[in-house]
């Protein structure tokens, strides 16, 4: 539940949902679902998305925030990375995780813009997608051209969600599929955003990282393989990775302990 009243609003036109009151400020960059629900797009999930975030509060502040509507066709990585500069341009510096198709654009962001970074935090992403990735998104990519969103959500949950909260979660995503019915231009730039992860490839940009950065990846993850992530850890220069077993993107639900644990030993060291 939220313990602290959560804040809504834009900057540099991208919206965003804030809880705490730290001194420091950790923004958090969303997957590659987040044109199907921005933070800001239902109260209900602003709710959940506080929630999330809170496990981060004491000495941050922390916001997540989306990337804005009606995003340019052909946009890339580095393209939707340099909206987000923007936005640390407008907050100032900070701490910065980046979730799944997040961490692509915190690679970007790491290398291009070094004095708006304290730190960078790839969770559950490397340099590019395995072939097993690459197959999901390019599917997903397939049902959200012919409009079908419900696949897309039910996958997705999966992903994040195994063992006894699994059924729940899918469940919940089922309902939200039979119930949602996004707007045409998140159709649009849900295509764009599954595009520009498709193309995205950050191997050659990585030793261009001097940021303080961490990696945090699964070794089961359907995104990507164990040696991705270490590949990636390889090429950013003095790099941290924390590594867990048996485990993929649902880590950021089901094993806490280690990703939270991870980040905020690199946070606070």
């Amino acid at each position: 539940m939220i313990g602290t009243p959560l804040r809504r609003g834009r900057w540099a036109n991208h919206p965003y949902v804030a809880v705490g009151d730290g001194p420091r400020t950790l923004l958090v960059i969303p997957g590659l679902n987040d044109p199907l629900c921005r933070v800001t797009d239902r109260w209900w999930f602003s709710l959940l998305v506080a929630t999330y975030c809170e496990r981060y509060t004491g000495r941050h502040t922390v916001a997540m925030v989306s990337r804005p509507a009606g995003l340019p066709d052909n946009a890339s990585t580095r393209d939707l990375a340099a909206g987000y500069s923007n936005v640390l341009e407008e907050v100032g510096p900070a701490d910065v995780l980046g979730l799944s198709m997040g961490g692509f654009l915190v690679e970007h962001l790491a290398a291009d813009c070094p004095d708006l970074l304290e730190h960078a935090i790839l969770g559950l992403a490397a340099a590019r997608l395995s072939e097993h990735g690459r197959t999901v998104v390019e599917r997903w990519h397939a049902h959200a051209d012919r409009g079908e969103f419900r696949p897309i959500y039910e996958e997705a949950a999966g992903a994040v969600a195994v063992g006894l909260r699994g059924p729940v979660v899918r469940g919940a995503a089922r309902l939200y599929g039979r119930l949602g019915s996004p707007p045409p231009v998140d159709r649009r730039d849900f295509l764009v955003s599954a595009d520009a992860c498709l193309a995205h490839d950050a191997t050659d940009r990585l030793v261009d990282i001097e940021v303080p950065t961490l990696v945090i990846g699964g070794t089961e993850d359907p995104f990507f393989t164990r040696e991705h992530y270490r590949e990636t850890v390889r090429r950013i220069p003095g790099a941290a990775f924390v590594e867990i077993e048996e485990a993929g993107h649902e880590a950021v639900l089901d094993r806490r302990g280690e990703f939270d644990g991870g980040i905020r030993e690199f946070l606070y060291e």
